[in-house]
This record gives structure tokens, C-alpha cells and sequence, in this order.
């Protein structure tokens, strides 16, 4: 793998929060921002812009949560209704697979894109206080991609910017809505704060996005984590009480914590890219993104 610095010449494939001079930008635009935003809620911004990610807490309704867990759990247990999921077996198998109860429990098992099946699911993806990436991309925001998980991920530390592609490459944003309260040892989010402004590391093609098959692909987790122990940067583990969501740039270090019991951790994960970008899937004229009775907008690939 080799490292490189970001290249911040075009700035137009960054969102601004991303740039060296998204404080500048900021600063420019609060008095406009303040007329709807607490002070509060700039800060959010700020946290963004230096960490990487922000928390809002109490962010969705509890009866929505409520309500999208009771139509999900039915569904997979539908023989009429075929959730795509994917996951990997004892035998470090990856599988392409119907969602079903049964098959939650696998290694980085995830429900795919619940948001085009599931209406209930789109008062949680654009909830009121999530209003705030309209300030992020300065547009209205398309939710792409969604991923379900029962329990932990166990996945190894990552970037979003080597498996999501968006052009331009760094516009999108990620969610992480806790759909129960998290604790200890379940598999829980980590993160590094800051480890989005690191240089980048590229692939075997000479780009951040690892392909199948990359000879740099096995040892890339353990090369990251190596990276951001040379620039000091320190894991922060997530236990948000149900409600509470977690917002973080495309290029934020973060994985899984090792499952140490039999606990769920009920989650959403939600990509956000701004109208203007397109994800690859989307690139045919006839994919283009719905708009909801909520104001969000959804693209999917099917």
C-alpha cells in the first residue's frame, strides 16, 4: 500500500467540512446558519469539521424505532419478502443470501438497503434533527445505501472511502442509529477521532478503493491501525442509549469491537451522498433518486 497526501488542489471533491478551510467557511456562513440553529448546533458543525463525527443525541423517535424493528422482524420471517443480506460462514465464506432470523447471527451479517422495502425506515434515515446535512452537502441529501445489523459487526478497522464509491469520491456521509441501548463488549462501534485528515493509503490500482482480489486487501485493517497509532490518534468506543445517532465523514477510521457475549446490538447504517453526486450504480439514466413524502430522497440499486 502506499501512502499519499490528500490533494486538496480541487477542492470540489471534498465536501467542505473536509477542506482545510471548512473553520473559514463556516465562519462566513453563521450568521445565516445561526437563524435556525442554536449555538449548540454550530458546535456540532465545528465537531464535525475536526473530528470527523459528530453524536446527536435523542436524534429519532423511540415509536419509530419501535415501529421499523416490528415491520423488519416480519418481513424476515416472510417467505414472501426477500431482503438481500450478506455475511461470512465458520468456513470464511462470504455470502450473498436472503435475509432470514436464522442467519443474523453470522459474521458481519447485514441487511441490505432496508430503506427501499421498508417505508418505516425513512422517519429514522430523515429525521428532523438529521436536517443538518443539508449544511454539510448544501444540497438535499439521497440516502444510497442502508445496512441492518442484529449484532456486531466485528469488522476490522476501515475506511468508508475504499468500499463506498461516490463521484465525486469523498462526497457522502455516513449515519450509525442505535436502535437499543449498546453496552459493553457487544461488538460496539469504535472510531478514531480526527483520522480523517491522515494522508491516504492506496491500493494496488493506485487508488483508495480496494478492489476484489487486491493483494493489499488482507492486510489492510492491520496496515490502518498501524497508521493511525503513528499519528497518535485514540479509539473512542461507542455506547449511545437507544435514540442517539452517529454521524462521521467518509474517510473516519472506525470497525467493530470483538463480540465478548451474547448480546444484540441493533443498528442502522445509512449513505448519504448530495443530489448532485451519483454513486456508480446510479450512473444509468434510467436509476434516478425518489422523493419522499418526508422531503429525504432514496436511490437504490434495484
Amino acid at each position: 500500500m502506499q501512502r499519499c497526501a490528500k490533494d486538496y488542489t480541487d477542492t470540489k471533491q471534498f465536501l467542505w467540512t473536509d477542506t482545510p478551510a471548512a473553520h473559514d467557511v463556516l465562519k462566513a456562513g453563521e450568521k445565516r446558519w445561526l437563524k435556525k440553529w442554536r449555538t449548540k448546533d454550530i458546535n456540532i458543525l465545528r465537531r464535525f469539521i475536526d473530528e470527523g463525527y459528530t453524536v446527536l443525541d435523542s436524534a429519532v423517535a423511540s415509536a419509530d424505532v419501535d415501529k421499523f424493528l416490528a415491520d423488519l422482524h416480519a418481513a424476515l420471517s416472510d417467505p414472501k419478502v426477500e431482503f438481500p443480506m450478506t455475511y461470512w460462514d465458520d468456513q470464511n465464506t462470504h455470502h450473498y443470501d436472503i435475509a432470514r432470523h436464522e442467519k443474523l447471527g453470522h459474521l458481519e451479517a447485514k441487511v441490505l438497503d432496508v430503506h427501499v422495502r421498508l417505508s418505516s425506515s425513512h422517519k429514522l434515515i430523515f429525521a428532523p434533527r438529521l436536517d443538518f446535512l443539508k449544511d454539510i452537502f448544501r444540497e438535499d441529501p439521497v440516502a444510497f445505501q442502508t445496512l441492518y445489523f442484529e449484532n456486531g459487526s466485528q469488522q476490522g478497522a476501515h475506511q468508508d472511502t475504499a468500499f463506498v464509491y461516490t463521484d465525486p469520491p469523498y462526497h457522502f456521509v455516513a449515519s450509525w442509529i442505535a436502535l437499543e441501548d449498546i453496552a459493553p463488549d457487544t461488538g460496539e462501534l469504535f472510531y478514531y477521532p480526527g483520522s480523517h485528515r491522515m494522508d491516504d493509503l492506496l491500493f494496488a490500482e493506485g487508488t483508495k478503493a480496494v478492489r476484489p482480489g487486491d493483494p493489499d486487501g488482507p492486510r489492510y485493517s492491520a496496515t490502518l491501525e498501524q497508521f493511525v497509532s503513528e499519528y497518535g490518534f485514540k479509539r473512542t468506543r461507542f455506547l449511545p442509549k437507544r435514540t442517539d445517532v452517529l454521524f462521521w465523514s467518509s474517510d473516519l477510521v472506525h470497525g467493530g469491537e470483538q463480540r465478548m457475549r451474547n448480546a444484540t446490538r441493533r443498528s442502522l447504517v445509512t449513505h448519504y451522498c448530495p443530489c448532485s453526486a451519483t454513486v456508480p450504480y446510479a450512473r444509468e439514466k434510467s436509476i434516478r433518486p425518489t422523493r419522499l413524502d418526508c422531503g429525504g430522497w432514496i436511490v437504490a440499486n434495484y
